[in-house]
C-alpha cells in the first residue's frame, strides 16, 4: 500500500512538469500563474497524502519527502525566491500561487479575499460588520465570494442613499388602488402602513374597513332614564328630548325654568331649578314649603354660623352674632384681643394672653400680689415646701431640703428615704419590732403591754397603765380582767384592743347621701356630682351651680342652665338686645339699651348733638354734624365758595369771596398790574411783582443780563462775556484768547560776550491736555551790545500739543 501512495506522487509530479513545458509560446506571467495554481493543486494532493500516509511515516522512501517541499533532489543549495514568492516545480522560476495577485515582491490577496498563512486566500464576510452594517438601516446583507449584494426589508425600496420607506399610502392614491377600504383612513408608518377610523367608526375584523359605532347602545347624553329617544346615524346620533330639555347637539340640555320665567316663584320663595323641570323654595333664613315660608329661627335650631365665642341673636329672615367680651369680631370670626400687647397687660413682669383675656406670670422667685399684677419675693420654703419632702430651709436666692428623724436624704437632694431602725440591735424592743416611715414600733405578746419606755413589756391588769392597751376605752371587768371599746364611727379589731375605722359608705343606704358618700376614720360625709355643690339646710342633699349665676330672679334647674323671666334670654338670664346695642351701650333687658352719653334712641343709633346743626347739617355722631356742601364747621355755620377763594380771598357767603391786596374776580382769581419796585433795563409790569424784560436780560425785575455761549468759544479758560466777547485770563490774548503771553521777569541763560546773548522766559500753560504745560520763549539781542532794552525779536519752543 506504501508503494502505491509512491508511485502516485511520482507519476501527478511528472503530468504537472510536462504540461507547463507544453506551452512555450505564452510568457512568463502566464507560465508562473498557471504554475502556481497547479502547484497549489500539488500541494493539496500532497497535503491529503501526507495526512492518509501518517500512520507509515517511517516506510516512506526520503524522495518522497523532497519532493513535497518543491525541492530539487540534488546536493546543490536550493535557489531563493523573493517575499512570500515559491518555486515552481519545473525550478524554472518564482510566481505566486493560483488565486493570489503579485504585488512587488509579494503575494497579496484579491479585494474581498484576506490572506492566510503562506499562500491562501479566504473570502472575507462583509456582512458580519458590527452596527447597521455595509448596506445600511432597513436593508439585508448577503455575503458573496469576494463581495456582498443588499436587499431591501419590505416595505422600503433602494435608492442611492439607502433603503427609503415606501408611502404606501401615497402610492395608492397615485395608482389608484386601495390601501384601507371603506372610508378607513391610511396613514403612512415606516415600513408599513395602519389604517384608522374616523369618528363614529371602528375597525372592523379584517382591519382595513370601518363600521358605523352604535352610540345609542352605551351614550348617556341624551338621558334616556327621564324619557328621552337616541336614535343612531352615520358616525353620529341624535337626541329626541322630552318636555323640560332641549336639544343641544349631541345631547339633551336640561331647561331652567327659573331664567326662562323668573316669576314663576311668587312672595318669599325663589326658583330652583331641577333636572327636566322646577321647584320653589324658601330663601336663606325662613322655611315653609317654598309657596308659604315663615322666618327661621337660626339660634335655637342651631344652623347659624356664629362663633364660639359670640352669642347669636335672632331677626326677622336672618339673626346677627355678637363676640363676647375680650373678643373682637363681626361675630362669625372672633378673635382673641391680645391685652398683652398694649402696656403688657399692666403687668409687672411677664403677661401671657389667653382667650378672652390675658394673666401676668412673674419671673423665677416671685409670685403674683393679690392684685394679680405686681410680683413680690417668694419663699421657696412655703410654695410647695421648695420640692423638699420633709424640711426646706430657705437660703438666699435659692433652698436647701432635710430630712425628719427616722429619714435620710436621697441622692437627689429632694426626697427622703426612710431608716429602717430594726435591722440594727432590733430597735431596742425587747420582743417584736416593726418598722414604720420615720421610724418604728415595739410590739408585745398577748396579755403583756409595752412599758413607758416604749421598748420593754410588762403584764397589765389594770386601765391605769397606758389605758390598759386600748387605742380608745378602757374598763375592767368583774373578774379583773380589762376590757377594750371602741368610740362611735370605730370597731373593735383582731387583737381586741386595736380599733378600726367603720365604712358607713359601703352599705345600700350610702350613708344617707343623695349623690356621694365620703368615708373618713371615724365618720363620713357628703358630696355632690360636678355641676351640683351641698345644700347649706340638708347637707346630705345637692343643688345645681349655674356659672355665670342666674340673674334677673332667674332659677338654676340644671347645672349652667337657668330658667329664666320673660324678656332676659341671655346667658345667665341676662339681657339680649336685637339688634345689639350700638356705640358701646349696655343691654338692660329684652331690647333696652342702656346708652353712653352722646348717643339715644333704640339700639343706640341715634347721635345727639348739644348744639343744633345749622343750615341743613345732620347730627351723625356725639357733637358732630354731617354739613350739606355749601357749609362746613362743627355746626355747618361756615359757608363754602366752590372753588375755593385765591389769593387771600375770604369766603363771607356762600359762594361769595371779599378779595384783598388788589385781587379781583368771583374768586379773586384777577391779578393786579402793581409792582412795588420799577422794574430795570426797560422791562415792563404786567402784574404783581412781574416785569416782561427786553431782550437779553431777565429776573423778576429784569436784574440779570441774558448770557449766550461765545461763537466761536474763548481758549485757555477765557469767560465768555456778553456780546459775544471773551475776557481773558493772565498770560493769554486775542479775541478768543488764543495766543500766550510770557510774564515779564526773565531768566538770564548766557552771560558770555557774543554776538548774540540770550535770555529765558518762561510761563505756565494752564489749558495743556496735562493740566499744565510749561512753555519757554527765548529773546535774543540783536546789536553787539550788553544792554538787554533794545530791539528783540522772540522764539517759541514749546511742546507740540496732542490731540485730545
Amino acid at each position: 500500500m506504501t508503494h502505491f501512495w509512491t508511485l502516485l506522487s511520482a507519476l501527478l509530479l511528472v503530468l504537472l512538469v510536462a504540461e507547463a513545458l507544453s506551452s512555450p509560446e505564452e510568457n512568463e506571467n502566464e507560465v508562473l500563474k498557471h504554475a502556481e495554481t497547479e502547484l497549489t493543486k500539488s500541494q493539496m494532493v500532497g497535503n491529503t497524502i501526507r495526512n492518509i500516509s501518517e500512520t507509515t511515516q517511517s516506510h516512506i522512501p526520503t524522495k518522497s519527502a523532497q519532493w513535497t517541499s518543491t525541492a530539487p533532489t540534488t546536493s546543490s543549495p536550493a535557489p531563493w525566491c523573493p517575499g512570500n514568492q515559491v518555486m515552481h516545480k519545473s525550478s524554472v522560476g518564482c510566481g505566486c500561487p493560483p488565486g493570489t495577485v503579485k504585488d512587488g515582491d509579494n503575494c497579496t490577496c484579491q479585494v474581498g479575499f484576506t490572506l492566510e498563512g503562506a499562500a491562501e486566500c479566504k473570502d472575507v464576510d462583509e456582512c458580519e460588520a458590527e452596527g447597521p452594517g455595509p448596506c445600511g438601516l432597513h436593508a439585508s446583507c448577503t455575503n458573496t465570494p469576494g463581495s456582498y449584494s443588499c436587499g431591501c426589508v419590505r416595505g422600503y425600496l433602494m435608492s442611492s442613499e439607502g433603503c427609503q420607506d415606501i408611502d404606501e399610502c401615497a402610492l395608492a392614491a397615485v395608482t389608484g388602488l386601495q390601501a384601507c377600504q371603506d372610508g378607513a383612513e391610511c396613514k403612512n408608518t415606516p415600513g408599513s402602513f395602519t389604517c384608522s377610523c374616523p369618528v363614529g367608526y371602528v375597525r372592523a375584523l379584517n382591519g382595513q374597513s370601518c363600521v358605523d359605532v352604535d352610540e345609542c347602545s352605551f351614550e348617556e347624553h341624551c338621558r334616556r332614564e327621564l324619557g328621552n329617544v337616541c336614535v343612531n346615524t352615520p358616525g353620529s346620533y341624535l337626541c329626541q328630548c322630552q318636555p323640560g330639555f332641549k336639544a343641544e347637539a349631541p345631547a339633551c340640555v336640561d331647561v331652567n325654568e327659573c331664567l326662562d320665567s323668573p316669576d314663576l316663584c311668587d312672595g318669599q320663595g325663589v326658583c330652583e331649578n331641577t333636572l327636566g323641570s322646577y321647584k320653589c323654595v324658601c330663601r336663606p333664613g325662613y322655611r315653609g314649603n317654598g309657596t308659604h315660608c315663615e322666618d327661621e329661627n337660626e339660634c335655637a335650631s342651631g344652623v347659624h354660623r356664629c362663633d364660639t365665642n359670640a352669642r347669636c341673636g335672632n331677626i326677622i329672615g336672618s339673626y346677627f352674632c355678637q363676640c363676647y367680651q375680650g373678643f373682637n369680631g363681626d361675630g362669625h370670626s372672633c378673635f382673641d384681643i391680645d391685652e398683652c400687647f398694649v402696656y403688657n397687660g399692666h403687668c409687672e413682669h411677664n403677661c401671657t394672653n389667653e382667650p378672652g383675656g390675658y394673666s401676668c406670670q412673674c419671673a423665677s422667685g416671685y409670685q403674683l400680689d393679690q392684685g394679680g399684677h405686681n410680683c413680690t419675693d417668694v419663699n421657696e420654703c412655703l410654695s410647695l415646701n421648695g420640692t423638699c419632702e420633709h424640711i426646706c430651709v430657705n437660703t438666699l436666692g435659692s433652698f436647701q431640703c432635710s430630712c425628719r428623724p427616722g429619714f435620710q436624704l436621697h441622692i437627689d437632694g429632694h426626697t427622703c428615704v426612710d431608716v429602717d431602725e430594726c435591722k440594727l440591735q432590733n430597735g431596742g424592743c425587747s420582743h417584736t419590732c416593726t418598722n414604720s416611715p420615720g421610724g418604728y414600733t415595739c410590739h408585745c405578746p398577748p396579755p403583756l403591754l409595752l412599758d413607758t419606755d416604749d421598748l420593754t413589756c410588762s403584764n397589765v391588769t389594770s386601765c391605769k397603765w397606758r389605758n390598759g392597751g386600748c387605742n380608745h376605752v378602757c374598763s375592767v371587768r368583774a373578774e379583773g380582767q380589762v376590757q377594750c371599746s371602741c368610740q362611735a364611727g370605730w370597731k373593735l379589731g383582731e387583737d381586741m384592743r386595736s380599733c378600726v375605722d367603720v365604712n358607713e359608705c359601703g352599705d345600700f343606704t350610702n350613708g344617707g347621701c343623695e349623690q356621694l358618700c365620703v368615708n373618713h376614720p371615724g365618720g363620713f360625709n357628703c358630696t355632690c356630682r360636678e355641676g351640683y355643690e351641698v345644700r347649706t339646710d340638708d347637707p346630705t342633699k345637692c343643688w345645681p351651680v349655674c356659672d355665670p349665676p342666674c340673674q334677673n330672679y332667674g332659677v338654676c334647674v340644671a347645672p349652667n342652665s337657668c330658667d329664666c323671666p320673660p324678656g332676659y334670654p341671655g346667658v345667665g338670664c341676662s339681657a339680649m338686645c336685637s339688634p345689639p346695642c350700638a356705640h358701646g351701650g349696655t343691654c338692660m333687658r329684652w331690647n333696652k339699651c342702656l346708652c353712653p352719653s352722646g348717643w339715644m334712641g333704640a339700639g343706640c343709633h341715634t347721635a345727639v348733638c348739644e348744639l343744633p346743626c345749622a343750615n341743613g347739617g345732620r347730627c351723625v355722631g356725639p357733637d358732630t354734624c354731617q354739613c350739606p356742601s355749601d357749609y362746613t364747621g362743627p355746626q355747618c355755620l361756615l359757608p363754602l365758595c366752590t372753588p375755593s377763594c385765591q389769593n387771600g380771598g375770604r369766603c363771607v357767603d356762600v359762594n361769595k369771596c371779599i378779595c384783598v391786596g388788589g385781587w379781583q374776580g368771583p374768586r379773586c382769581q384777577i391779578e393786579p398790574v402793581k409792582c412795588h419796585k420799577p422794574c430795570n433795563n426797560g422791562g415792563v409790569c404786567v402784574g404783581l411783582n412781574r416785569c416782561r424784560c427786553t431782550k437779553g436780560f431777565t429776573g423778576s425785575l429784569c436784574e440779570t443780563a441774558v448770557t449766550t455761549p461765545c461763537v466761536p468759544p474763548c481758549q485757555h479758560g477765557a469767560t465768555c462775556s456778553p456780546h459775544n466777547t471773551c475776557t481773558c485770563p493772565e498770560g493769554t490774548a486775542g479775541l478768543r484768547c488764543e495766543r500766550l503771553t510770557c510774564p515779564v521777569v526773565t531768566t538770564v541763560v548766557s552771560m558770555a560776550r557774543a554776538v548774540r546773548k540770550a535770555f529765558r522766559e518762561s510761563y505756565v500753560d494752564r489749558c495743556g491736555p496735562l493740566g499744565v504745560q510749561l512753555c519757554n520763549k527765548y529773546r535774543i539781542n540783536q546789536a553787539r551790545v550788553y544792554l538787554q532794552a533794545y530791539r528783540v525779536g522772540y522764539k517759541i519752543q514749546c511742546p507740540e500739543k496732542k490731540s485730545r
